[in-house]
């Protein structure tokens, strides 16, 4: 029979409800389950919140309540894997770009679009499931002057398997399904010729699917390395990732999750890194391998694939470095407090009080966002490929739609712009712009997809409404902001 005990099957899993039966809820409930999980985060020793829903926002990022509260989530040590959303088809079957919900557009998040496998094993025939909502991120705010700017980051961060993923169904002791979406999809349920009295299996496809094997995989590598801090999970995860071919930036960021890359640099790297970070005590540049230790080759074989890391990491929201001292050496926007996009550098930083003035024994009463003035942001020895991807066109492939194997080959070949003093955050300014984008403008290519797929997506959402895959929106109304579950 196949094997669906998941990606992370030693995790324990604290469940933070947040929908009702019906797969409905609020935004609030949303905020405050994160709020929840990061009050108790030491009391049940979580380590990683994946948040499988996502919101149709034109806030920018810095204001997104949803954005705000993940990014909370991240300062006080979490890392968050986020759904980019299934809104990549407009209505018309087109693809649609820009489309990243929230809070998948939040530059701390590990933001996970969806890939296809194809009902094989074979790593290199992948490609992204075109519900898969694609970047670069939309959302804005209007400046001094009363023009509206767009945040423009790069998103997704990577993809996932996330189609026709076999995992455990809800059942009562007789076997009756009690889950809405199997109740409406029968199709999707298995009854496995091995299992015990009752038990069903159900496919399920969306970036909420991917997203929990990304987060079963942080988990692995939590496990490897207890130290690891979530900007540094991330740098990780990207660079280890697979850039699969016919793909963007826009469309797979840097490629598809390779599990067994990303626990072969958290094995190799020192432990104790967030409590070194936390106290000031790793210098740019410092060395963060174990003694004696090297990288892992970067190509291996896996079950019969030839698996080749990408060796790309997004960084400040436009800029894509490479090289690696990238992940051998302390960048300091490993720090999960220091919030980089473009040239806006902040601080966030819990603060804490009396604990007695908290039932749950947990004196933390808020965050704290300062601007710093002077911060080093990365080491010398860094590699910046922004430049060689030119400015973004579609029809060009430059820029956010330039293939991720393409980029990911120069890569490979050393090519880059070697920082030699890092990028310095100085009085308040930083010069590097990363990738070139159009502002604010959503691409269509007119090209009409079909994939068999089990969920159709690509919904054009009212504000504030959010959708976990292909939820039914019948219910929710513009007065009554809702969440709307698998349905």
């Amino acid at each position: 029979t196949p094997d669906a005990s998941g990606a992370a099957p030693g995790a324990s899993i604290i469940d933070v409800r947040v929908l009702d039966g019906a797969g409905q809820g609020h935004i609030s409930d949303a905020l405050a389950g994160i709020d929840w999980v990061i009050l108790h985060r030491s009391a049940y020793g979580i380590k990683v919140l994946n948040i499988s829903l996502a919101a149709d926002s034109t806030e920018s990022y810095t204001t997104d309540p949803l954005c705000r509260a993940v990014r909370s989530a991240v300062s006080a040590g979490i890392t968050v894997v986020v759904a980019a959303g299934n809104y990549g088809l407009d209505a018309q079957g087109r693809k649609r770009y820009g489309s990243i919900g929230s809070p998948g557009n939040e530059p701390s998040a590990i933001t996970v679009g969806s890939a296809n496998l194809h009902g094989g094993t074979v790593r290199s025939a992948a490609t992204v499931n075109n519900f898969s909502s694609r970047g670069p991120t939309l959302g804005g705010s209007l400046d001094d002057a009363g023009v509206r700017q767009t945040d423009n980051v790069v998103k997704p961060d990577l993809v996932a398997s996330g189609n026709r993923v076999l995992g455990a169904l809800s059942t009562d002791e007789s076997g009756k399904v009690l889950s809405t979406i199997a109740a409406r999809n029968p199709q999707l349920v298995l009854t496995p010729s091995s299992a015990k009295t009752g038990a069903r299996w159900l496919y399920l496809s969306g970036t909420s699917i991917a997203a929990p094997a990304v987060s079963g995989a942080v988990a692995s590598m939590l496990q490897a390395n207890p130290g690891l801090t979530p900007p540094l999970v991330k740098t990780i995860l990207q660079y280890t990732a697979q850039a699969l071919p016919g793909a963007n930036l826009a469309e797979q960021g840097a490629g598809l999750l390779n599990v067994d890359g990303a626990i072969g640099i958290a094995s190799s790297l020192r432990g104790g890194i967030a409590s070194a970070v936390a106290a000031g005590t790793l210098a740019p540049g410092d060395s963060l391998l174990l003694p004696g230790r090297a990288l892992p080759a970067a190509t291996r074989t896996i079950g019969g694939n030839t698996v080749t890391w990408s060796r790309l990491a997004f960084a400040g929201g436009n800029q894509v470095l490479s090289g690696d001292k990238l992940v051998t050496a302390y960048q300091p926007f490993f720090d999960p407090q220091l919030s980089w996009v473009r040239q806006r550098v902040r601080r966030l930083a819990p603060y804490y009080g009396a604990a007695y003035l908290n039932p749950l024994g947990n004196d933390l009463r808020g965050f704290a966002e300062t601007t710093p003035t002077m911060q080093a942001l990365t080491s010398p020895g860094v590699l910046a490929l922004s430049k060689l991807t030119g400015p973004s066109s579609l029809i060009g492939g430059t820029g956010v739609f330039m293939p991720a194997a393409t980029l990911a080959g120069y890569a490979a070949l050393g090519a880059g712009i070697p920082i030699s003093g890092g990028i310095v955050l100085s009085s308040g300014l930083i010069l590097s712009e990363g990738l070139i984008l159009s502002e604010g403008l959503i691409l269509s290519e007119g090209l009409i997809l079909s994939e068999g797929l089990i969920l159709s997506e690509g919904l054009i959402l009212s504000e504030g409404l959010i959708l976990s895959e292909s939820g039914s929106t019948a219910a929710a109304t513009p007065a009554d902001p809702a969440v709307v579950g698998e349905n």
